[in-house]
């Protein structure tokens, strides 16, 4: 080993303590954030759940009848000749 990887190694080795408290410490901040996010949705999908269905129903009008006039459609089936 060279002697720069010796130094790094002993300079861990001195500070192990701090380093692992630090990433123990950064560890637990992200699983923090990720559970402030979730938390953070599934809050919204609740409330927004549930304004939906405590919503004042819409005043339903009534439908206007639509009548479809299929005669030419019905021709045009007719018509086709399949070559099986």
């Amino acid at each position: 080993m060279s002697q720069k990887k010796v130094d790094a190694y002993k300079e861990y080795k001195k500070n192990r303590k701090e380093i692992i408290k630090k990433e123990q410490r950064m560890k637990k901040l992200e699983y923090g954030a990720i559970v402030v996010v979730l938390v953070a949705f599934v809050g919204w999908f609740g409330v927004s759940t549930y304004q939906k269905a405590t919503a004042a129903p819409e005043t339903e009008e009534a439908a206007a009848a639509v009548e479809v006039n299929m005669s030419d459609y019905m021709d045009y089936l007719n018509g086709l000749t399949f070559g099986y």
